[in-house]
């Protein structure tokens, strides 16, 4: 795929629906439409990984769907699915391709950043623009980048500069949300722009050993325009100084979708095997690897593991669903314990799916090494997800809140003002 880095200046062609593009009526059941996508990708997903392709037909797709549009309030000609549609989606999409379920993951909590910006009225604007255009966000956020900087525009809105690096979804995007902070060091500016826009480059340089569809590569902006209508509004308290509301805790349960959907691919890679192939030796008595008694005990301790952190899964939804539905009235407490029990769902969800996907080799004995079953891709997908926050950090945070109650804060990125 080539990428386009300059366009005229208020061209916004890359956001808007190709000629081409068929976009479909929403689906009564969206994690039904979810799971029928991803048996589109699934037969595709092995060649896709091997030859490092970047998938933009999946995005096309998600696009023509409305899935990208689930979780966007009806009112606004969104979908009006719930968090679980939302996660459930994610979920399914990454059981059929690992990089396509975190690329969508990934746009789901970026493009809800209006909603977490405005918890009354949506920032409706910018959403029924989103939700017209049924745009694919990507993602230039990173708050650990403290050198990528918006200077004011004296005709209004903002210039860019910085490089960020793993920026998820960004190159395939239509738009993509960018975090900087304000030119006085003082707080954060949250926008979207079309990811086209001059100025703006794509490094080309994501290369890792697993997730290889998910492009994450780095970016760089050259004097790149922040229009002041893409500006995404701030209708909370002050000024953004920390992390977004809901930021932290909408990215852990994707998070955990991918890793829990990645975990389940791996187990019906096992089954397939197990019910179709063949391996160089199985129990004497058994007339097949499916019939083996061992390889039916082996499959049932992961089956369990797995089916129990779906239930911690589902159980976890439903305390967000409710934070999300009084998120006007959630106070700071509210959304602390949200947040850390967000993380504990992650840490968990990654350490099952760690567990899981290595061993369908175990089930398919020598002959499953062979690279055209690609079966450790589960496993290279997670492990990549799994390496972007240090395990150990989430597990902190959870421990002292399971042992001691403490929640924990999301404190400001910045000194606080001079008074005067």
């Amino acid at each position: 795929m080539s990428l386009i880095t300059a366009t005229p200046e208020r061209d916004a062609a890359r956001a808007a629906a190709p000629a081409d593009l068929r976009f479909e009526p929403y689906p009564g059941d969206w994690i039904a439409a979810a799971r029928a996508l991803a048996a589109e990708l699934k037969p595709g997903a092995a060649e896709r990984d091997h030859q490092r392709i970047r998938p933009a037909d999946a995005i096309r797709r998600l696009r023509e769907t409305g899935i990208v549009n689930l979780f966007y309030p009806r009112e606004h000609g969104g979908g009006g699915g719930s968090v679980r549609d939302a996660a459930w989606s994610v979920l399914e999409i990454a059981r059929g391709d690992g990089s396509v379920g975190a690329l969508l993951g990934f746009h789901m909590y970026n493009s809800a950043v209006p909603l977490f910006h405005d918890f009354t009225g949506d920032n409706a604007a910018i959403v029924r623009q989103a939700t017209a255009g049924r745009w694919y966000w990507g993602n230039v956020t990173q708050y650990v980048n403290r050198e990528f900087f918006a200077t004011p525009h004296p005709d209004g809105g903002y210039v860019i500069n910085g490089v960020k690096k793993w920026n998820t979804g960004a190159p395939l995007a239509n738009v993509t949300t960018v975090l900087a902070e304000h030119s006085n060091r003082q707080h954060f500016i949250y926008g979207y722009l079309p990811t086209d826009r001059e100025g703006i480059r794509f490094h080309d340089d994501w290369n890792p050993i697993g997730l290889r569809g998910a492009d994450s590569s780095t970016v760089s902006f050259d004097n790149v325009r922040l229009y002041a209508d893409e500006v995404i509004p701030w209708k909370h308290a002050g000024t953004q100084r920390s992390v977004l509301p809901f930021w932290t805790t909408f990215g852990a349960l994707y998070y955990s979708a991918v890793y829990l959907g990645s975990a389940l691919a791996a187990l019906d890679a096992a089954r397939d095997y197990a019910l179709h192939d063949r391996r160089q030796s199985i129990l004497p008595g058994a007339s097949s690897i499916g019939g083996d008694p061992l390889v039916q005990t082996q499959f049932a301790d992961l089956w369990i593991k797995v089916e129990a952190a779906l239930g911690y899964f589902d159980r976890f939804i439903a305390d967000l669903q409710a934070g999300w539905d009084g998120r006007a009235h959630i106070d700071e407490d509210g959304l602390s314990e949200l947040s850390v029990k967000s993380l504990g769902l992650r840490s968990h969800a990654s350490q099952i799916a760690l567990e899981v996907t290595p061993r369908v080799f175990e089930f398919a004995g020598g002959r499953g090494t062979s690279a055209a079953n690609d079966f450790d891709r589960y496993w290279r997908d997670v492990r990549t997800l799994a390496s972007h926050d240090p395990l150990v950090l989430s597990l902190r945070l959870v421990g002292d809140y399971a042992l001691n109650g403490t929640l924990p804060r999301f404190p400001s990125r910045f000194p606080e003002p001079a008074r005067a």
